[in-house]
């Protein structure tokens, strides 16, 4: 997308792509394929360089994680009646009334602790936000606060502070198990306060989620905007978090500064952040207008790219493939969000008998890719390479030699050119094989940013 409209990260994610679109990968792109044709984009994540290609190729999206799929979604999909009618959309006409029910039950759940989050996020801001601020104790006491947070699958502890949540919560989360539908939505406000985020946003996030699964199946868009108010949600969701850039885990307290970081990002106004974030995405919609055709799948590489499976009928000019380089990128970084789109109540993970920091899902609930497994990846790449060769496809590799799960193990085995390798492998497939190399700053799992060499392959012939 050559124009400005990439105004709206779709979500705070680690790796985003968004800043190599138009330095680097659209020059890829232009090179391999002429405006008009299709392009598959194989792990689409935050569908960052589908939206950027999106105003000049049809675009096929993929990605096995359901809140990308959905990301993807609402700004690829739809036909000209749904575009037209994003104009008119009212939200607050199609979620108030269910929001605010929802909202108002949850929040009997804790009334006290919610004026005692409120008066203490004030108060830590003004003694730790200004260097001359007056010293009361907030932070110890917002410490506390935090400390005395009711746990989920955990025998409910002795504070006051919190009920009737914590006595009522293992009765919330089983009869939910069984419907997730029952009002009030709970989900976040059980899993994650004080976690990843603050109670006001936690009961604020499940009132949304309950109010967007509450569109009725009679409404003609019903789908499409069930996607695109997630869509948006998940936005608000992601920038909110009191973690890093990810849901790895959540951030320590220990540290005046860390505690400073986090309670500026608990008073964040989620549901401020969602509207905004439909805003955003409208305006792009109609500034830049989507070539049209575009589809998105929700399936493991190889079940999509299978000979008969579902792209049988699609003629696909060039494959993007941006592989994950971690199992962290399928469990740990992005978790949350995947809850928050299946909102199931899933069963969390225990080591010694105790919850995990990050509060993830049972781990044999999350799905591992081919690339992120040691012995596997050199598989995983030969096996796509072969099937874009069968489609009859180009196909174009974003990776990178630093951070790179397959090339980091051929450099440590005593590799000195693992660029070289990559390419005789990819020429077993491509007659030709071009590398161009771009240093950039890349995202840690905590704050601050480190050099890696950032890899195109181009691959056609």
């Amino acid at each position: 997308m050559r124009q400005n409209s990439i105004e709206l990260r779709t979500l705070w994610f680690m790796g985003a792509k968004t800043r190599l679109c138009s330095e680097f990968i659209d020059g890829a792109v232009s090179d391999l394929l002429e405006p008009g044709g299709t392009v598959l984009d194989l792990c689409t994540g935050t569908a960052a360089v589908g939206r950027f290609l999106s105003t000049r190729y049809r675009i096929l999206a993929n990605d096995v994680q359901n809140f990308s799929s959905v990301v993807a979604s609402a700004h690829l999909e739809g036909d000209d009646a749904w575009f037209s009618a994003i104009e008119y959309l009212d939200p607050r006409e199609d979620l108030g009334r269910a929001f605010e029910s929802n909202l108002r039950l949850v929040t009997r759940l804790a009334p006290e602790a919610l004026t005692t989050e409120d008066s203490l996020l004030d108060q830590v801001e003004r003694e730790l936000g200004v260097s001359d601020g007056p010293q009361t104790g907030a932070a110890d006491r917002y410490r506390q606060f935090v400390a005395a947070t009711p746990l989920p699958q955990v025998e409910p502890g002795g504070s006051p502070l919190f009920q009737p949540l914590t006595s009522a919560m293992p009765g919330l989360i089983s009869q939910r198990r069984r419907d997730p539908t029952i009002e009030p939505a709970v989900l976040m406000t059980c899993y994650y306060t004080n976690v990843y985020l603050g109670l006001r946003q936690a009961m604020v996030i499940d009132s949304l989620r309950h109010a967007i699964a509450q569109i009725p199946e009679t409404d003609p868009f019903a789908r499409r905007k069930r996607t695109f108010y997630l869509a948006a949600l998940l936005h608000a969701v992601s920038v909110s978090t009191s973690g890093t850039s990810h849901f790895a885990q959540p951030r320590s307290l220990e540290k005046d500064s860390e505690l400073l970081a986090v309670v500026r990002r608990r008073r964040i106004d989620v549901e401020e952040g969602f509207y905004l974030a439909l805003d955003a995405i409208r305006r792009e919609l109609g500034e830049s207008p989507r070539l049209g055709g575009n589809r998105v799948f929700g399936l493991p590489l190889d079940d999509l790219l299978a000979e008969g499976g579902p792209l049988a009928d699609e003629k696909v000019d060039l494959v993007y493939l941006d592989p994950p380089y971690t199992a962290d990128n399928y469990s740990r970084f992005y978790h949350l969000l995947e809850t928050l789109v299946d909102y199931d109540y899933p069963e969390l993970e225990l080591r010694g008998g105790e919850l995990t920091r990050g509060r993830y899902s049972l781990r044999e609930h999350r799905f591992r890719s081919d690339f992120c497994k040691a012995g596997e990846v050199e598989g995983a790449f030969n096996r796509v390479a072969a099937d874009c060769r069968r489609l009859g496809a180009r196909l174009l590799i974003s990776y990178s030699t630093d951070a790179g799960l397959m090339t980091k193990r051929w450099s440590r085995a005593g590799e000195e050119k693992p660029a070289s390798r990559f390419r005789d492998m990819m020429r077993q497939y491509y007659p030709q094989v071009e590398f161009r190399e771009k240093n950039l700053m890349h995202s840690g799992q905590g704050d601050s940013n480190r050099s890696v060499r950032e890899l195109l392959i181009l691959c056609e012939g």
